[in-house]
């Protein structure tokens, strides 16, 4: 039991750890290590490597008193350096803005001296656009109720269809 505080902050220590770890990317900045380009010698640079190392030899010849002879060295070869290649990027996505869609025109507001009955429901919802309030029920004989609400102007004006197996069996306006 004693412990346990010590077990406590040794997960918090762990946890706060990984979430660090995770946090940088899986690696710590410290311990990362950049990448190094390396490129082959070039001709003039070994030429000149090589031209050093006898003057260094000729020098120890002075020390032993030895006759000094100029050492002749080509001149060093001209290499063009390789041009980088451009780097082409391309594009990921294309932003396409559409054009706004118009609204559609409202449906006009039925009243029940505009709908007949016997009418279809289709052509209800074609003429007064979908009900604010639509319920269906089935009968114990199998018939499809269906009551459909229209409503507007915070239910002022109200239109209840009663539609039966899908024709309009009668209709009143409030």
């Amino acid at each position: 039991m004693k412990e346990a505080p010590i077990l406590v902050w040794v997960s918090v220590l762990i946890v706060g750890g990984v979430g660090i770890w995770l946090a940088t990317g899986g690696s710590l900045p410290s311990f990362s290590t950049q990448p190094v380009a390396i490129q082959p010698p070039s001709d003039a640079s070994a030429d000149t490597a090589k031209a050093e190392q006898p003057k260094k030899t000729e020098a120890a010849k002075v020390v032993k008193k030895l006759p000094a002879t100029p050492v002749k060295t080509p001149p060093a070869a001209v290499v063009p350096e390789p041009k980088p290649e451009p780097v082409i990027i391309a594009p990921v996505a294309e932003v396409v803005i559409a054009p706004p869609v118009p609204a559609p025109a409202p449906k006009q507001f039925p009243s029940a001296k505009e709908i007949s009955v016997g009418a279809e429901r289709d052509k209800i919802s074609e003429k007064f656009g979908e009900p604010s309030l639509a319920t269906t029920t089935t009968t114990d004989d199998g018939r499809v109720m269906e009551t459909l609400v229209y409503a507007r102007r915070s239910g002022r004006d109200v239109t209840v269809i009663r539609i039966e197996d899908g024709k309009v069996r009668s209709a009143y306006s409030r």
